[in-house]
């Protein structure tokens, strides 16, 4: 999990550096040809410098995917693969031919790769289509598949995703480690069948700075507030601090359940007994007595709907999570996305 790297006056120098080494040619390229290899060296040499920068500098693209349900000759299926960044991906509108409305268009969603600002742009542009009904989240679970990538835009994207109040997945054979945490911390409702990895934040730039100490401190300010915000345990905050940035904590069964990554907050799940109690038509003491005769199984028709829909629907995505894995690896690689370490 690291902060945003800057590199744009480590370019613009050595931009300056090769323009002027082309200018110094320029003004001695009538000079004998057999200089010509030794004056145009500080050129080659500051050309190639700013092709590493830039390679070093771009940031990879976005990977906040989605696939939309469709009918091919009469029978559903899922379209290809399709990027929320990208604004030819969502820029189509449904519509009947005489203009009537239609129903959202039911959409699977998956985080992949590393995590950048292009994501919470991504996750806005998914945040306006479902306010505006023109998209709805099958099964209302979004699935992850990440190594990290930019703290504060992971955080960013957690809170976009409270908001809209869906459920986060982490499916068998996936894996979501270091700033990829906080992003599915957004769940209201969390579930983990792959691995879940910790570990304290850092800066990727080496520059010594003077204030350094204090935006690190800042830092973590606004983790801890983070984490609070989202009704997280303090001790998920210092399990965090106490993992070097250079190793990955794997988050165990009982991990999972203690900082709350798995199921609900206690607010979350205090308020979901509460409604299932009223629709059962008892107190909310006799609902958990029935839950725990039953060894928190489902107790009676309300409640077993809405844990069985939501159940199923993380099972299901998870199946399909591993279903579009490859292909979701290969849009990855078209597109040129990475992981952070």
């Amino acid at each position: 999990m690291i902060g945003k790297r800057d590199c744009r006056a480590d370019m613009r120098r050595t931009s300056d550096a090769l323009h002027n080494a082309l200018e110094s040619m320029q003004a001695r390229r009538l000079r004998a040809a057999a200089s010509a290899p030794t004056r145009s060296a500080p050129a080659l040499a500051a050309a190639m410098l700013l092709l590493a920068l830039v390679l070093q500098c771009v940031e990879p693209r976005a990977e906040l995917l989605f696939r939309s349900a469709e009918q091919k000759n009469g029978r559903p299926h899922w379209s290809p693969l399709r990027n929320y960044a990208t604004p030819s991906d969502t820029a189509h509108l449904r519509a009947l031919a005489d203009g009537a409305p239609v129903a959202a268009e039911a959409v699977q969603v998956f985080l992949h790769g590393n995590i950048t600002s292009a994501d919470v742009y991504g996750a806005r542009v998914m945040e306006n289509l479902i306010k505006q009904g023109r998209q709805k989240i099958e099964g209302n679970v979004v699935s992850f598949a990440s190594a990290g990538g930019e703290i504060d835009a992971a955080m960013e994207l957690g809170g976009i995703l409270r908001k809209l109040g869906v459920s986060t997945l982490v499916a068998e054979g996936d894996q979501c480690l270091s700033s990829c945490v906080f992003a599915f911390m957004g769940g209201d409702r969390r579930a983990v069948a792959g691995r879940l990895g910790i570990h304290r934040p850092y800066f990727s730039s080496a520059r010594d700075v003077p204030d350094r100490r204090s935006h690190y401190r800042q830092l973590q300010k606004r983790l801890k507030e983070y984490i609070e915000e989202l009704e997280f345990p303090s001790s998920f905050y210092e399990a965090v601090m106490a993992v070097p940035p250079q190793s990955v904590n794997i988050l165990t069964s009982s991990d999972l359940k203690r900082f709350y990554l798995e199921g609900m907050s206690p607010s979350a799940q205090d308020e979901a007994d509460a409604a299932s109690a009223r629709g059962l038509g008892i107190s909310v003491a006799e609902y958990l007595q029935r839950k725990t005769a039953a060894s928190g199984a489902a107790v009676a028709a309300p409640t077993t709907k809405q844990n069985g829909e939501t159940a199923s629907a993380n099972a299901a995505l998870g199946r399909l999570a591993g279903q579009v894995k490859i292909e979701t690896e290969r849009a990855g690689a078209s597109s040129g996305a990475t992981s952070s370490p």
